[in-house]
């Protein structure tokens, strides 16, 4: 009850300046006054209103690893997910100035012609790089026609002939030029393969299907990436799920003392390549929350790749010290379907902030085809707060991975497309569903063709480890394959017999089963179930059962010209499936007022794996079988036959039948007309 009696006791105080305000100051300082009131009390809603973050631990992390089968459609869930936003809407006018695709700073044509009407005089100022949280604007240099910027990140202005500034605006590019005189950059080969890491926070795997179903659909249809149904996340929020992903240890592995370090401490990845020939680049929006500013206070000492783009994100804050704040107020209202301007708070000017990474990432690629390159891009503001903002970027990103694969910069690159976790909204996190999305982000990794062809067995093993446990370092290991060009051979090849899961290659195979202490996953971001085995003549196990033969058999209906109708002989094997994660109320510090009336979501459903032999024909086949909580029960995934149906189903030529069908009629071997 405190904060109500702090609110009361300062209402006085507000009033009084209010008055005051409106009697001495202008009208835009009002609103701008008023702005921040609001600010504060969007703030305090969020704060305070917010629904609790309940704590939950995995209750046996030692226990084999069965991975979650969650329902995308579950209403639950789907409901925080039905809402689609307004189209997002950026500043209609166009631009006066741009960078065309040579690097070259020049007029927009189709909006002013200095030959022809000479009537403002410009300038640019390139942008330094002070400390990671400082610019500079340089001297100021005048222009009237293509000229190229000595700088990935300037500032064009223009004045009118009274001196006024009627026209700013940041631009980037990528400096090729002043960097190549300080090093040698690599050619790429069959072998020597440039990464490209393009990452988007707080988006879970069941999340990117829902909201980015164009960019999917392009990565695993046309680029045949693979998707990994089994990634768990290692850390709570994206400092721990990069550092691994980057550096191959963990936070505490790594000992630095992140409150008093730079950031330059840590192990990058990014480092080794450029030791190899590569030329590296960062880039990251949202500057006050960016991964290695926000969790290690002093940020980077020095940049720490090739290209950086902090600069440009920075120089924005400082040119405009208050649209950061105002621009989440108006997210805030955006989210909840009210527009309260024509321009979203999620543009500058006439872009879209994720565009301004895309385009950086863009720039970067084109810069330096055929060039070795490692390539680091990461957004936070389209998913980070608000999840149904993510939809805004997939036409952008689906474009972009059309415009990699078009370019042919795809011929000699692998591409990692991923996210850190799940969504941490309060209310989807604290469902059911919820609490094993935010622990399973999304990722697919796309191989060049060249790769594929010299080493067809790292694309089985891709589609092996699909459906395994997989983390954060299993994806560094292939960063460093990548490295070191080790594609083949088997994982104990690479560090010695005795090597631990969490270090194998996603390259290689991993192992058939492990739990997640295998894999180096705490107990509080665990997302596996796990399997007791239960008494085979349970009323409920036969039910199942039945439930399995009958739907095999409504499988085989359209054929059962050819194949026998099948029954039961026995229940091989019955195991419940539950899902450990346990609350901890003791581990919950943060308050909320909503804390005392709401408890989290729980779910009553139960899951069964059972094992059946049928006659005739002897079959032996798997399912996972859930059982609502109105008794409703459904096969989760696909049926699995576990024993080989040699010539039994010769003749059938339906592939997907060919696991069910015991032939009841002889098999025709000529040839079809």
């Amino acid at each position: 009850m405190g904060f109500f009696r702090n609110i009361t006791k300062m209402l006085p105080s507000v009033f009084r300046y209010l008055y005051l305000i409106k009697r001495r100051c202008t009208k835009s300082c009002l609103v701008l006054f008023m702005l921040i009131v609001v600010a504060c009390m969007v703030y305090g809603y969020i704060t305070y209103m917010k629904t609790p973050e309940y704590v939950f631990i995995h209750k046996d992390i030692h226990s084999e690893c069965i991975l979650p089968d969650i329902d995308i459609n579950d209403p639950t869930i789907n409901k925080y997910y039905s809402w689609h936003p307004q189209p997002l809407e950026c500043d209609p006018t166009p631009s006066l100035t741009l960078v065309d695709k040579s690097g070259y700073l020049r007029f927009n044509d189709s909006i002013y012609k200095p030959s022809q009407n000479a009537t403002l005089k410009c300038v640019y100022s390139t942008i330094n790089l002070v400390t990671d949280f400082k610019v500079n604007f340089e001297t100021e240099i005048a222009f009237s026609g293509p000229v190229d910027v000595p700088a990935d990140c300037f500032i064009v202005r223009c004045r009118n002939p009274s001196g006024k500034v009627v026209y700013e605006n940041l631009h980037q590019k990528i400096d090729r030029k002043s960097k190549e005189k300080t090093r040698v950059i690599k050619e790429e080969t069959d072998e020597d393969l440039s990464v490209f890491m393009f990452g988007i926070d707080s988006v879970s795997r069941l999340g990117a299907i829902r909201k980015l179903p164009k960019t999917v659909k392009y990565l695993t249809e046309t680029l045949g990436g693979h998707v990994l149904k089994g990634y768990n996340k290692v850390g709570d929020n994206t400092f721990p799920n990069l550092v691994p992903l980057l550096c191959g240890k963990s936070v505490e592995q790594s000992k630095v003392d992140y409150q008093k370090a730079f950031s330059d401490s840590y192990p990058f990845i990014w480092y080794e390549f450029e030791k190899q020939g590569y030329v590296t680049m960062h880039s990251e929006d949202w500057p006050e929350i960016a991964t290695f500013d926000h969790s290690v206070p002093a940020g980077f000492s020095k940049p720490p790749t090739t290209h950086y783009s902090r600069p440009l994100w920075l120089a924005m804050r400082k040119i405009q010290p208050m649209q950061y704040m105002i621009d989440q107020v108006f997210m805030f209202f955006e989210s909840k379907a009210m527009k309260m301007k024509t321009s979203s708070g999620m543009c500058y000017g006439n872009r879209p902030n994720h565009m301004l990474v895309v385009d950086y990432f863009k720039k970067f690629v084109h810069a330096y085809k055929g060039k070795r390159k490692f390539a680091f891009a990461w957004l936070n503001e389209l998913a980070h707060n608000y999840v149904n903002f993510l939809e805004y970027g997939d036409n952008d990103f689906m474009e972009l991975l059309k415009w990699l694969h078009m370019e042919g910069h795809m011929n000699k690159s692998v591409l990692v497309f991923y996210s850190d976790h799940g969504s941490r909204q309060d209310e989807i996190r604290n469902t059911y569903v919820g609490r094993i999305e935010d622990r399973m982000p999304f990722i697919s990794i796309v191989l060049p063709e060249v790769l594929k062809k010299r080493y067809p067995e790292i694309v089985e093993n891709l589609k092996a480890n699909e459906k395994k446990l997989t983390t954060v370092f299993n994806i560094h290991e292939a960063l460093r394959d990548v490295l070191h060009k080790r594609y083949g051979g088997r994982a104990s090849d690479v560090r010695g017999n005795d090597l631990a899961p969490q270090s194998i290659s996603i390259f290689k195979r991993l192992p058939e089963t492990q739990s997640c202490a295998d894999a180096k996953i705490p107990e509080t971001y665990c997302a596996c179930y796990a399997s007791h085995p239960i008494d085979k003549s349970a009323p409920i196990v036969k039910t199942i059962a039945n439930f399995l033969l009958q739907s095999i058999n409504e499988i085989l209906l359209p054929v059962r010209d050819k194949c026998a109708k099948l029954s039961l002989y026995t229940i091989i094997e019955a195991r419940s499936i539950e899902n450990s994660l346990e609350r901890k109320v003791d581990k919950e510090t943060k308050f909320t007022l909503l804390s005392w009336i709401l408890t989290p979501e729980q779910k009553n459903d139960q899951t069964y794996l059972i094992v059946i032999r049928t006659v005739p024909g002897n079959a032996t086949f798997e399912s996972t079988v859930r059982q609502t909580d109105k008794g409703v029960l459904k096969i989760l995934g696909d049926v699995s036959r576990t024993n080989p149906y040699g010539t039994q189903s010769a003749c059938m030529h339906k592939r997907y039948l060919k696991a069910f069908c015991f032939c009841t009629v002889a098999y025709n071997a000529s040839p079809k007309i």
